[in-house]
């Protein structure tokens, strides 16, 4: 029995090739939350690929022969050739809401819906956001991905992108992988200890001076964290439940920031931003 070997699949505008076959001399994924996946190529000087242009769709498949996985999809943005290879640069499809601006007042409307609304120009993999904004006031100031970044913050999300090239728009995931890594084997090295953290700042909706509910609001709180200080009051924020949920993710945040490092892994194609790692013993 031969031992399993990686393998890549890349398929740009409708052509399908191996690693091999495009003559890839390397490639690089960046995955990371909050920004559009990226993909480099260097192919040999007479691919097959020679030909691409910017906006050419992409995919990207890795793993091992024969059982490759979805790993990135988007289009291709750079195309550059030199004397011993051709380069070309991919992102997400999320990238087109970076070139997207639009001017809309939402009033009443759960976060989940804004963002639906903004990211209609690309395909959205999954949104789950119910925090609900009395107002939220987009403008042609900064792009639609600028505002999206925003309304992760506010609710306490992360904004990422599917294998597939789908919009992610979902909560901080606090459960643990199942998958295990073996050190020697999956797991190469890792390094890890604790970091400086920040101070979590507590936030307070608008109007929060009234105990009977978001519908009998009538003044600004002089005090809204009742002595706790550091906050911020969020105007778009009517309900003290809402500001009570950004606080504790907030204060989240800063927890998982106290410990830092890397790991190091064998090929894991599956291995998406967000996934959330536990190191025992």
């Amino acid at each position: 029995m031969k031992p399993p070997r990686p393998s890549a699949i890349m398929t740009l505008a409708g052509q399908k090739l191996t690693g091999p076959e495009a003559g890839l001399y390397w490639l690089r994924v960046r995955l990371a939350r909050g920004s559009h996946d990226q993909v480099e190529l260097s192919l040999w000087p007479r691919t097959k690929f020679a030909s691409a242009q910017p906006g050419d769709t992409l995919t990207l498949q890795l793993g091992l022969m024969d059982a490759e996985e979805d790993v990135w999809s988007g289009e291709v943005t750079r195309v550059e050739q030199t004397a011993q290879a051709v380069l070309i640069t991919g992102h997400s499809a999320t990238a087109a809401l970076s070139r997207e601006r639009k001017a809309q007042t939402y009033v009443g409307q759960k976060v989940g819906d804004i963002v639906r609304d903004l990211a209609s120009p690309v395909a959205i993999d999954e949104v789950k956001a119910d925090t609900e904004l009395s107002y939220y006031s987009v403008d042609h100031g900064r792009s639609v991905w600028g505002h999206l970044v925003d309304l992760a913050d506010l609710s306490g999300c992360e904004l990422s992108c599917s294998a597939s090239g789908g919009l992610r728009f979902v909560p901080v995931n606090s459960l643990p992988s199942a998958t295990k890594f073996r050190y020697g084997a999956e797991l190469l090295s890792w390094r890890l200890g604790p970091s400086t953290a920040g101070k979590a700042v507590t936030f307070a909706a608008h109007g929060s001076a009234s105990e009977s509910g978001s519908e009998k609001w009538h003044w600004v709180n002089p005090d809204p964290t009742t002595g706790k200080g550091g906050s911020q009051v969020v105007g778009g924020f009517h309900s003290r439940s809402a500001a009570d949920a950004l606080s504790q993710a907030t204060e989240d945040r800063v927890k998982r920031a106290a410990v830092s490092g890397e790991i190091e892994l064998t090929g894991q194609a599956t291995l998406r931003p967000g996934d959330v790692f536990s190191l025992s013993d």
